[in-house]
C-alpha cells in the first residue's frame, strides 16, 4: 500500500469519516478490501483517481485518432466528405447506428449549428467507432477499406476484441470505477499498442508526455493487494 500523503495523514478522524460518508462506503468498498482503515482507503481512492485521470487522457488521444481514421476511410471509400448522408453507407448499418448519426444531426440543428463532417465525427460516441469493427460489418466496411487503417494482415477479430477492452476501460473510468487492480490496469498496454498502429507519430508524442507518469502510477497500483469481499 502506498504511503499516506501528508494531507490525508493529517486529517482528523471526524474529517476522514465525513469524506467517506460523502463518497459513500458502498463506493469505497473495493478500496476497503485492499486496506486496513478508512484513511488508507481514501489514499488508495486518491491514487486511483490520479491514475484514471492520466489513463483517460491517453484513451482520449487514441479515441480522436481512431474516429478520424475510420471517418477518413469511409469518406475515401464513398468519395464524399458527408459519408454519413450516403445511402450506400447508411443502409448497411444497424438501426441503432443510423439513429446515432440522426441524433447528432438533430442536436446540431436544434442548436442552430451548421452541419459539418467534423462536427458529426466529434458528436458520435466512441462506441460508434468501435462498432464499425464488429463482425457484422466485415464484408461491407472492414474488407473493402477499413482494414487499411491497421497494420497489413491485421485480424478483424483481434482488433475488435482489443477495442472492446479499451472501450470498457474508458467507460469504467468515466463512471468513476476503480482501475488499479490487474485486469484493468494491464489494458493500458493494449491502448499503447493500438495507438502505435493507428497514429504512430501522435502516439510517440503521448509517450513523451505521459508514459513515465502512467508507469509510475501503475507501479504504485501494483503494490496493492485486492481481497475480494
Amino acid at each position: 500500500m502506498p504511503l499516506l500523503n501528508q494531507y490525508i495523514a493529517n486529517l482528523a478522524d471526524a474529517d476522514i469519516q465525513s469524506v467517506v460518508s460523502t463518497i459513500s462506503e458502498e463506493r469505497l468498498s473495493t478500496y476497503l478490501h485492499c486496506t486496513q482503515s478508512n484513511r488508507e482507503a481514501l489514499q488508495l481512492y486518491a491514487l486511483n483517481t490520479d491514475f484514471s485521470k492520466h489513463v483517460f487522457e491517453l484513451i482520449g488521444g487514441f479515441e480522436i485518432s481512431l474516429r478520424n481514421a475510420v471517418s477518413t476511410s469511409i469518406a475515401e471509400h464513398y468519395g464524399r466528405g458527408d459519408w454519413y448522408r450516403a445511402r450506400r453507407f447508411t443502409k448497411v448499418l444497424t438501426p441503432e447506428r443510423r439513429t446515432n448519426i440522426k441524433d447528432v444531426r438533430k442536436r446540431l440543428t436544434a442548436s442552430n449549428r451548421e452541419e459539418r463532417s467534423g462536427r458529426i465525427v466529434a458528436g458520435l460516441t466512441f462506441h460508434f467507432w468501435v462498432s464499425m469493427h464488429e463482425k457484422r460489418y466485415r464484408d461491407v466496411i472492414w474488407t473493402p477499406h477499413l482494414h487499411r487503417v491497421w497494420l497489413k494482415g491485421e485480424n478483424l477479430k483481434h482488433v475488435q476484441k482489443d477495442l472492446f477492452k479499451i472501450r470498457d476501460l474508458r467507460n469504467r473510468i468515466a463512471h468513476f470505477e476503480p482501475i488499479f487492480d490487474e485486469p484493468w490496469r494491464d489494458r493500458i498496454n493494449i491502448v499503447w499498442t493500438r495507438f502505435d498502429q493507428i497514429a504512430p507519430v501522435k502516439s510517440a508524442w503521448y509517450r513523451h508526455r505521459m508514459h513515465s507518469k502512467i508507469e509510475e502510477l501503475r507501479r504504485e497500483c501494483e503494490g496493492v493487494r485486492f481481497v475480494p469481499g
